[in-house]
């Protein structure tokens, strides 16, 4: 007798650890799963679909694998084909390492409805900067947030700048951090797909792209616009 309820007690605690591994493992870091491309001034990642059906408090977490500085540019393009309801969302955040509490968020709404930009600060707490409900944003072009040192923080839409230059005191990102679901309860957002992330960052004499301003970046041709100049500068 007291041996079956040693051996009942030990699958009562094994299945209790995978049950935790199993939690832990929504919130590990995907660079041990997913493929990344890392260059001097550069860091490119893709996140599939599922990471839209993460919960608020679980999210996907990309760590990035350096300190990136103040100056950079993030690019998004969201493939991501959302469930047929007109809340399904994704929400993504570029986070400052810890301790700090800044963070810059974004949300994309199915059928390219609805769009916010928010950033969170010690001083001022959480403030959506811009927030629109209808044609939001476009799947067409990417999504692109920028920081620099003298010029603040700048987000488009995918066809035109929707933030411009707010300042923030400086923002160095550690991470992204990206759900969907505001509850375990919630529905799924999205089904295939994925989001595509792509960082420039660094010394601004080091990169061409930053003396673009930002609006050449925006709309259709402004990505072999960035191109042209760094071939041209690297020829």
């Amino acid at each position: 007798m007291h041996l079956f309820t040693l051996i009942t007690i030990t699958m009562s605690f094994l299945l209790l650890t995978v049950s935790i591994a199993n939690v832990n493992g929504q919130v590990a870091n995907p660079q041990s799963i997913y493929k990344t491309l890392k260059a001097k001034d550069t860091e490119k990642f893709v996140i599939p679909f599922d990471a839209s059906n993460y919960e608020r408090n679980k999210p996907l977490i990309y760590n990035f694998s350096r300190s990136l500085g103040q100056n950079w540019i993030l690019t998004l393009q969201n493939n991501l084909s959302y469930a047929s309801r007109a809340d399904a969302k994704v929400v993504i955040k570029l986070l400052e390492p810890v301790p700090s509490e800044k963070f810059i968020e974004i949300a994309m709404f199915a059928n390219q409805s609805k769009f916010w930009a928010a950033v969170n600060t010690k001083d001022s707490g959480y403030v959506r900067v811009y927030n629109k409900d209808t044609g939001g944003w476009f799947s067409s072009q990417p999504i692109i947030i920028a920081h620099a040192n003298n010029q603040g923080l700048t987000v488009s839409d995918g066809k035109r700048i929707v933030v411009d230059k707010l300042s923030l005191n400086g923002f160095t990102p550690g991470s992204v951090a990206i759900y969907g679901k505001d509850d375990p309860e919630s529905p799924i957002n999205a089904y295939a797909g994925n989001i595509s992330f792509d960082m420039v960052f660094g010394n601004p004499s080091d990169s061409p792209i930053f003396y673009l301003p930002l609006g050449m970046l925006v709309g259709v041709g402004g990505l072999l616009i960035a191109l042209l100049a760094i071939k041209k500068r690297n020829a």
